[in-house]
């Protein structure tokens, strides 16, 4: 028949001569035409024409393709096997074999047909219902394609007619094969027509799966294919939470050429999930090895001596094993079964579990290292894969966004994509899944493969989780925490949960939590989360608890710098940012009455972002409960001040003079002079960065008379020093000197370092002005020491601004740069634009002293920008002068 001769994998040569191109069917069909052997010809024949019809179904298109490659595959085989015989030499019993598989492939092609021909006549309802089934349906197709995979190695025939006879029982299960895949491809018609069938009869469990597209996971298959070459024979463990893709890699390394060339067709997958005891664990084995009935007593023994006693060497992928070890009673026994395998030379086996724990075997000999358990993806593989599924999704722009709400979870991944590629755009996917979370990726039907809300529960009801009660309570407690629960903060947040140790190590046995990277923060993926709070909430108890923890915990951002708490208190918080937002706005956004512990936290919070990141949607929130409640008059006033401040630093001033002005009006109803006092010195802070010094000096005299009638000497000296700064900014540099020196040591003698350190910061700017630039660079250099160890990152930022100037001045560039930079990257973190604006002004003044016109461009207009957009046109028009000189000196520089 002219058929090349392969290397010896008939499957790469299959999907070779495919490659997806119309010649390849050309070149079948040219080899079909020269067969001498009519039903070899005519199964051929079958072959070709699935294929054709295959490739231009519209459903199911990737299921199809597989089928696709399957079937070429096997076809290839089939051709090879009699390749130059003649009829005459081909017994009769094999002839009615080959005849029964065409026939197989005449019947596929009928269903393919009458699928198609219905397709486009289909109702809406109708198509509604075969949209439910698409999944399932799906899985069926995998699956016969795997099978075909199977009957593929099985029937492969190389060497002389004579031996094809040992194979014709494999030739009649080939055939039922195709019979299952006809009853699946039905499945699809049936669905479509709003019709009802029982189930096919589940898989046969020895029949491995189709080697999958897997993304991201290169290195550590490498990393597991190198412990299979490392020893004679290799145990390997595959960890991870439910839907990260443990058998996807798996069956990725055993699909590696290497592996293939090593093993050969003795590559034998077991889902364990099929078992449901040792002993039908041990029928399996007995099944894949081809066993033969016997009069022992122990089968186990049989297995056993039938692998010692063989001269090939296997390697078996246990697949799902943790069903086996959940199996009560019977994990001793499932112990030594897997010792006493993993004791003979010529086995390897891969194991692929839900967990953190390998299995308790302690005589087995582990490869080492071990393999680290899966975690999610990384966000550009993760594009791949859902790209890989759904390419229409490319352009979208939320599609990153919505892969980080799924956690970059493989399973996630995939059922999302398939809902894409069905005909939902990214953002409606995106907007479906904020209101509908898992239930959105629950197929009718689903299992551990195609459904996350299935894959979930089997992980909640291992044996480890349902045996203690306290493992739910606690797992709910983690739902509630998105940035993690700190280790060391359970037991104040779960004094109900006096078991919390016993319940940890369960879940993280079951995988249904992890740790960090630092080992000290237990983590949760987005899917579980949000199915752990619909299914599985806290308590009305642990959830109090949960409450007040955190409550505490943001009322200590209240403390101010130089306080002796206020570093510990800021690192503490800092780390827990995500779970305090989270437990204060579920509050704040609910329908609970009693809101008033949260608007405090909520207060104590947003005085901690003043001096870091500045955010408003917490004291937004606050604001508009205390607003809706008449009891709590000073909390809505206090809120309306905070709200204030936070439009002052991210340079909204026309919004803060709103706030901090109706702030003052509650106060003053109120006979809250201090509440005023604060009012009038943030106002004049604002009228102060607007160079409105008038309404500036008039705001500060004002919180100055409260303080003094309040006998507050700390906030009186702190209005004096704000009135230094406007004695600086009109250029009455002597008087600015004078009254700072004296606030700074009033400071000083009532404890006010913080207070203290900005006016010797302000002396500074007064010596810088004067000229006095060694004394200027002392007093930055002392400030910067100070406010870092009094907490005040953005203080100590601004004096690096200004010492990144000096050094600008003295010609000192590469110093400039480098303390430039570091100010500006604070200022960016903070998420101060004007104070960004003022770095790269600077940096760009260095750069064009160092001939990099690009760089100083680019840094000059940025800066220009954020000056205009933030009511600053004097200091824009400052960019445009120097932009002026990088355009002359770049000019000059080219002539």
């Amino acid at each position: 028949m002219g058929l090349p001769k392969s290397s010896g994998n008939t499957e790469s040569y299959g999907v070779s001569i495919l490659g997806g191109a119309q010649i390849s069917l050309t070149l079948l069909e040219k080899i079909m035409d020269g067969i001498p052997v009519p039903f070899v010809k005519s199964v051929a024949g079958a072959a070709v024409e699935v294929i054709k019809m295959a490739r231009v179904m519209q459903s199911n298109r990737e299921e199809c393709d597989d089928l696709v490659q399957r079937s070429t595959s096997l076809l290839v085989v089939i051709l090879r096997s009699f390749d130059g015989k003649t009829e005459a030499a081909i017994p009769s019993h094999l002839r009615e074999g080959v005849e029964r598989l065409a026939s197989n492939f005449h019947e596929v092609l009928a269903t393919l047909q009458t699928i198609d021909k219905r397709a486009g006549k289909r109702s809406v309802s109708a198509i509604a219902k075969a949209l439910v089934y698409h999944f399932d349906n799906a899985e069926k197709l995998k699956g016969c394609s795997a099978k075909l995979n199977w009957a593929m190695q099985e029937f492969q025939v190389t060497t002389k007619v004579e031996s094809c006879l040992k194979e014709l029982e494999q030739y009649h299960e080939i055939c039922k094969d195709l019979k299952d895949i006809k009853k699946g491809l039905m499945g699809i018609q049936l669905a479509g027509e709003g019709q009802t069938r029982d189930n096919v009869a589940s898989l046969p469990s020895t029949f491995m799966p189709a080697e999958p597209k897997i993304f991201g996971r290169a290195e550590y298959i490498e990393f597991a294919i190198k412990l299979i070459f490392t020893n004679g024979s290799s145990h390997i463990v595959i960890l991870g939470p439910g839907g990260m893709g443990k058998t996807s890699v798996a069956l990725k390394i055993i699909y590696d050429a290497r592996v293939i060339e090593r093993f050969g067709i003795n590559r034998i997958w077991l889902p364990c999930e099929q078992a449901t005891s040792v002993n039908l664990f041990i029928e399996l084995l007995a099944k894949v090895l081809k066993l033969s009935s016997s009069s022992s007593n122990d089968r186990f023994e049989d297995v056993v001596k039938m692998l010692e006693a063989s001269d090939t060497i296997y390697i078996f992928l246990l697949d799902n094993f943790e069903t086996l070890l959940e199996i009560a009673g019977q994990q001793s026994h499932l112990g030594d079964v897997l010792s006493r395998i993993a004791s003979i030379p010529s086995v390897s086996f891969i194991i692929t579990m839900r967990g953190s724990h390998y299995p308790f075997c302690e005589s087995i000999d582990w490869s080492h290292p071990p393999l680290p358990p899966l975690t999610q993806l990384d966000l550009d593989p993760a594009t791949e894969a859902f790209l890989r599924i759904s390419p229409e999704s490319e352009a979208d722009s939320e599609l990153p966004t919505l892969l980080q709400e799924l956690d970059c979870m493989p399973l996630a991944i995939t059922l999302m994509a398939k809902l894409a590629r069905a005909g939902e755009t990214v953002s409606q996917l995106l907007s479906q899944w904020k209101s509908e979370r898992t239930r959105l990726l629950d197929q009718v039907g689903g299992d551990r493969r195609t459904s996350i809300e299935v894959s979930i529960k089997l992980s909640l009801d291992s044996q480890a989780v349902k045996g203690n009660p306290d493992t739910i309570r606690l797992l709910g407690v983690f739902a509630m925490l998105p940035g993690g629960a700190a280790q060391d903060r359970i037991p104040d947040m779960c004094p109900s949960i006096p078991g919390w140790r016993a319940a940890l190590r369960a879940l993280l046995g079951a995988a249904l939590v992890h740790y960090d990277s630092d080992k000290t923060y237990i983590q949760m993926l987005s899917p579980i989360r949000s199915y752990v709070l619909l299914h599985h909430p806290p308590e009305p108890e642990t959830l109090k608890d949960l409450r007040s923890s955190y409550y505490k915990l943001a009322e200590k951002g209240r403390s101010e710098p130089g306080d002796p708490d206020h570093n510990a208190n800021t690192t503490e918080i800092s780390k827990e940012e995500a779970n305090i937002e989270y437990t204060l706005l579920g509050v704040l956004q609910s329908n609970e009455v009693d809101v008033y512990s949260a608007i405090s936290a909520s207060l104590g919070y947003t005085n901690y972002l003043y001096g870091n990141q500045p955010r408003s949607d917490v004291i937004a929130a606050a604001l508009r409960r205390a607003k809706s409640s008449e009891s709590w008059p000073t909390q809505h006033a206090d809120c309306m001040l905070e709200l204030g401040r936070i439009h002052y630093t991210r340079c909204q001033y026309d919004a803060a003079r709103t706030a901090l002005e109706q702030a003052r009006s509650e106060y003053l109803k109120l006979g809250s002079r201090r509440g005023n006092a604060q009012c009038l010195q943030t106002l004049g802070m604002v009228f102060l960065v607007q160079d409105q010094l008038e309404q500036a000096t008039t705001a500060f005299r004002g919180a100055e008379t409260e303080y003094i009638g309040l006998d507050d000497k700390i906030g009186t000296f702190k209005c004096r020093r704000d009135l230094g700064y406007i004695l600086l900014s009109q250029g009455k540099l002597d008087e600015a000197a004078v009254l700072l020196e004296d606030v700074k040591m009033q400071s000083e003698l009532l404890g006010d370092r913080f207070s203290a350190t900005i006016c010797l910061a302000m002396l500074g700017e007064v010596r810088y002005s004067q000229g006095q630039k060694d004394s200027a660079r002392i007093a930055f250099e002392e400030a910067v020491t100070l406010f870092a160890a009094l907490g005040s990152r953005f203080s100590a930022a601004r004096c690096q601004w200004f010492l990144g100037d000096l050094l600008w001045e003295n010609g000192q560039l590469n110093k400039a740069y480098i303390t430039l930079k570091e100010a500006k990257a604070e200022f960016v973190r903070i998420g101060d634009p004007l104070n960004t604006a003022n770095c790269m002004f600077s940096l760009g003044r260095v750069f064009l002293a160092t001939n990099e016109y690009g760089d100083a461009l680019k840094e000059l207009e940025e800066a220009k920008r954020l000056y205009s957009t933030y009511g600053h046109p004097r200091w824009a028009g400052r960019c445009d002068r120097v932009i002026e000189q990088v355009h002359r000196k770049q000019g000059s520089s080219m002539t």
